[in-house]
């Protein structure tokens, strides 16, 4: 049977509907099913970067072995190399594109290793005639930490069944150094968007460690986890991580939260909002913090908790899409990078990656910069640190 195409007539007022659908499935298809061509061969180019440390004197101020990365915003192209004894990175034959370009470095001496950050965002890099284009990134320090950040597990439970389950969330901080530390005091706390050249933390929640001094020790190489909720989240149908031998756990008695008696709360400062302390599973900041006085600085017009940058220890950033550092949360004497890069309720958390050991005990990378210094692990592992999987 031939097929035939049976025309009716439409009343005028569809007319605009009909004409909204159809112009709605063009740009579906047209942003859907359009490429991404990349320029041709010819128009490639060298790019030579110029890693500077103003803090330093003489030849110091040009930094040496440091790892500098392109990252393309269109083509997601990805570079990476090491800088010569004079501070460069050379680039040859990259394409003309937007560019991310994340430099981080090491002055190390006998007393102390200072971190040298650098960054430029959503840079245009192109030149003409196959040239060499030549950049200078000035960078900024900052110096180790001997507790870190150790893992963030904050992207939720796979709905399997039960959608968007966020209550397995944890954080591990871990002893990075050769000596006996404490906890006691010190703060965790997540930061505002929109303040990163800001002298302050805007805190949306604070919770600080219990203790006078000396009561909860953290030993050289330990790993100390802080729950949301320290209970077995094992059991179908959550099926995620067991959180019963947790450290620590946020409660938050307002909420009507879930109390596990048998591990240690957290000492509640401030609360927004939310039943319990809640780590954005999309993108959020999270630093560790020792502040002598956290009320002394106040709130801001949001009720958010002013509290000191400079009391900052550790902090790590995360977000859903990592080549947006034009968002950031840290500056980069805190955090030069952005970890994560995974969905929402993958089930999934990120992790420090293991720099070296040193007679038997681990040593975490501590760059400053999580687009360097975290990886993604299938599967969470608090308590310990992962030495095999990673993503």
């Amino acid at each position: 049977m031939k097929n035939t195409i049976s025309l009716r007539k439409t009343s005028k007022s569809a007319f605009p509907l009909l004409s909204g659908l159809l112009i709605s499935v063009l740009l579906y298809i047209n942003c859907t099913f359009e490429p991404h061509i990349e320029p041709p061969v010819s128009m490639r180019f060298s790019t030579q970067i110029t890693l500077r440390d103003t803090t330093a004197e003489g030849r110091d101020t040009l930094v040496a072995d440091a790892s500098v990365v392109l990252q393309s915003i269109t083509y997601s192209d990805y570079y990476e190399t090491l800088t010569d004894s004079f501070g460069v990175a050379f680039f040859p034959n990259i394409i003309p594109d937007r560019y991310n370009i994340l430099a981080t470095g090491r002055r190390v001496s006998i007393t102390e290793m200072i971190n040298i950050n650098g960054q430029l965002q959503d840079t245009s890099l192109y030149i003409a005639d196959n040239d060499t284009l030549r950049l200078e990134i000035i960078a900024q320090t900052s110096r180790s930490s001997a507790l870190v950040i150790s893992e963030i597990y904050y992207s939720g439970a796979p709905p399997k069944p039960v959608p968007q389950y966020f209550h397995d969330q944890f954080l591990e901080i871990y002893n990075n150094s050769n000596t006996t530390l404490y906890l006691d005091s010190l703060i965790i706390a997540d930061v505002e968007y929109g303040f990163r050249e800001d002298s302050l933390i805007h805190a949306i929640h604070v919770y600080m460690f219990p203790g006078s001094g000396t009561e909860y020790p953290i030993e050289p190489g330990q790993c100390i986890v802080v729950a949301q909720d320290a209970i077995d989240h094992s059991p179908a149908p959550i099926n995620s991580v067991n959180l019963l031998n947790a450290d620590f756990e946020y409660y938050v008695p307002q909420g009507g939260d879930v109390d596990n008696p048998n591990v240690t709360n957290m000492i509640q400062l401030h609360h927004k909002y939310g039943v319990d302390f809640l780590y954005s599973v999309f993108r959020d900041a999270l630093v560790l913090m020792q502040v002598k006085d956290p009320f002394a600085l106040g709130y801001d017009g949001f009720e958010r908790l002013l509290l000191p940058k400079s009391g900052v220890i550790d902090g790590v950033e995360y977000r859903d899409n990592t080549s947006q550092l034009d968002q950031k949360r840290l500056d980069a004497s805190i955090d030069a990078g952005l970890a994560g890069g995974i969905p929402s309720y993958s089930g999934k958390s990120i992790e420090r990656k293991i720099e070296r050991i040193e007679e038997g005990r681990i040593i975490l990378m501590d760059n400053n910069n999580s687009s360097l210094d975290f990886h993604v692990l299938n599967t969470p592992t608090p308590g310990y640190i992962a030495t095999t999987e990673a993503e």
